[in-house]
């Protein structure tokens, strides 16, 4: 018999959820039931996806890049060298003077002249907090979750050579990462890259004086810092570091400090790469702009060739010209920090 203290009638809100004569109690546990039993059956398909996944693909690799499907861009060798040609061409680039903001607005030119670039990315000067003048290259990719890819445009101030332009300590990262921007460009016309990447040239990475917590890694602590404020550090995922990666005679030492298991993934793509001979984990810890970075808790790898001439020799003298480096060593470091990019972001970060 109806009720009308119990039951409600229809309600015109759009649903009807409850028909005259039932009360709203018995339409919620009819309605609940129904919600579990489609969740259920979701449920069985996911899983029995899965399994079928599993008996006709095997289980998901986490090794190194070996499909063509997932494939990084590998960059130009010759390119990369007549970038850092034409940043070494700019003569001192000392954090604090007219020289480094001079190769800053330089690296931009630069960016914004690669074809098809404007549709591909962005560039930008960040506003400076302390002099510096870093420049930040950033490719939306299939993920807001980015990996930074660094070096530093600066050049240290040697008063015994007045005109030192760092070929290997400084222009060879310039002329990887404007490098990596033309390789990741062309890649974007068919397809965006698997996480969102940013290309990040530093300033004020030399020590004017010592390095104190207020000289040298100025810019890279001050990006660290902008992170923090803009809530992007909680989107970094990984930061990959080159410095000194244009040696002719090459042989890469992963810093000591370096996050061990970001170090295992350079290693194990290195040698897919066939670069097994040019890199190896080193003991020595560095004094490097990845060092903010880890000290934010982020994961973090110095690739560094700090062994440039016969005992280091070449290292912050005027013999650090354009002809003790070459196309070929740059580009082996770019195609591995690369392939590691790629690697990350495919296994969702797993490695990490």
């Amino acid at each position: 018999m109806y009720d009308p203290e119990r039951y409600e009638k229809k309600e015109r809100t759009g649903f009807h959820l409850f028909a005259e004569g039932v009360s709203k109690e018995e339409g919620r546990r009819y309605l609940s039931g129904l919600f579990r039993f489609i969740f259920s059956v979701f449920a069985v398909i996911l899983v029995a996806g899965a399994v079928l996944r599993f008996l006709i693909l095997g289980p998901v690799s986490c090794t190194s890049l070996s499909s063509n499907e997932i494939a990084p861009p590998v960059i130009d060798g010759e390119l990369a060298l007549r970038y850092a040609q034409e940043n070494y061409d700019l003569g001192p680039k000392v954090f604090r003077t007219e020289g480094a903001k001079r190769s800053a607005e330089w690296i931009v030119e630069q960016a914004q002249k690669i074809p098809g670039f404007e549709k591909a990315g962005r560039v930008r000067i960040p506003p400076s907090a302390h002099g510096e003048y870093n420049v930040e290259i950033i490719f939306p990719g299939k993920e807001p979750n980015f990996v930074i890819v660094g070096a530093h445009h600066d050049t240290k101030r040697l008063f015994s050579v007045p005109d030192f332009a760092g070929a290997n300590d400084g222009a060879s990262g310039v002329g990887a990462l404007l490098a990596m921007a033309a390789a990741i460009t062309e890649y974007t016309q068919k397809e965006l890259p698997p996480c969102t990447i940013r290309l990040v040239f530093f300033d004020g990475e030399e020590a004017l004086y010592q390095y104190t917590e207020t000289d040298g890694l100025v810019g890279s602590r001050a990006y660290v810092d902008m992170m923090k404020q803009d809530y992007s550090k909680l989107r970094c995922r990984a930061m990959i570091l080159l410095d000194m990666i244009g040696d002719k005679d090459l042989h890469i030492e992963l810093a000591g400090n370096s996050t061990p298991a970001l170090a295992d993934v350079v290693l194990a793509e290195a040698a897919a790469a066939g670069y097994a001979d040019k890199f190896s984990r080193g003991e020595t810890d560095m004094l490097d702009d990845h060092y903010p970075f880890l000290q934010a808790g982020k994961k973090a790898v110095d690739l560094i060739d700090f062994n440039y001439g016969p005992e280091n020799r070449y290292w912050h003298t005027g013999a650090d010209t354009m002809d003790k480096i070459s196309a070929e060593s740059i580009k082996t470091a770019a195609d591995v920090a690369l392939r590691v990019v790629w690697r990350l972001a495919g296994n969702g970060f797993a490695d990490l």
